[in-house]
C-alpha cells in the first residue's frame, strides 16, 4: 500500500516539474522580437495615431538621440510638429542584442531632458512624458509619448 502511494506522488512531482517547465519555455518565447520592422511599426503607429507628430529622419535621430541609424537594422522616429509638443515614438530593431542598453539609454535621456524642459509650466506635457512607455523586447526597443502610449506599448508586445 505505501509502494502505490510513492509513486502517486513521485508522478505528481514529476507532472509538477513538467508543467513549470512548459510554463518558463512559454514565458522566455513571449519575450522575442522578432517580427519584421513593417509590421510591428504598422500596429504601433496605427495603436498610438500619428497626431501632433511628423516623420523624422536620420538626421533627427542623431541629433536628439546622440545615435547612428546606420548601426541598426531599423529605426522609426516620430518626433512632436509643434515646439510646445511633447508626443514622441521611437522604435529601433537593433543589430544584436548588446545594443538595446544604448539604444534604452539614449531614450531615457531624451525622456529626462524634454521632462525637464517642460517641468513648471507644460503641466500636459510633463505628464505625457512621465507616463511615458520605454520597453525592451527581444531585438526591439521602443518609446512612446502620447495618449495612447499604452494602446502603442500593447501593439507593439501583440506583433512580436
Amino acid at each position: 500500500m505505501k509502494k502505490g502511494r510513492i509513486d502517486i506522488i513521485n508522478i505528481l512531482k514529476y507532472g509538477m516539474v513538467l508543467v513549470i517547465f512548459i510554463y518558463v519555455v512559454f514565458l522566455v518565447i513571449g519575450q522575442g522580437g522578432d517580427a519584421p520592422m513593417e509590421l510591428v511599426q504598422e500596429n504601433v503607429l496605427k495603436a498610438a495615431g500619428t497626431k501632433g507628430m511628423k516623420k523624422a529622419g536620420t538626421q533627427e535621430f542623431k541629433r536628439y538621440y546622440g545615435l547612428n541609424s546606420n548601426d541598426y537594422e531599423d529605426v522609426v522616429l516620430y518626433l512632436p510638429s509643434d515646439v510646445m509638443g511633447a508626443e514622441e515614438l521611437l522604435l529601433v530593431r537593433v543589430k544584436n542584442e548588446s545594443q538595446t542598453e544604448l539604444v534604452r539609454s539614449a531614450a531615457q535621456e531624451r525622456l529626462d531632458t524634454q521632462t525637464e524642459s517642460f517641468e513648471g509650466y507644460g503641466a500636459e506635457q510633463t505628464k505625457l512624458l512621465k507616463s511615458a512607455v520605454l520597453e525592451t523586447r527581444g531585438s526591439y526597443v521602443i518609446m512612446v509619448v502620447g495618449k495612447d502610449a499604452d494602446k502603442a506599448f500593447t501593439a507593439f508586445k501583440k506583433s512580436l
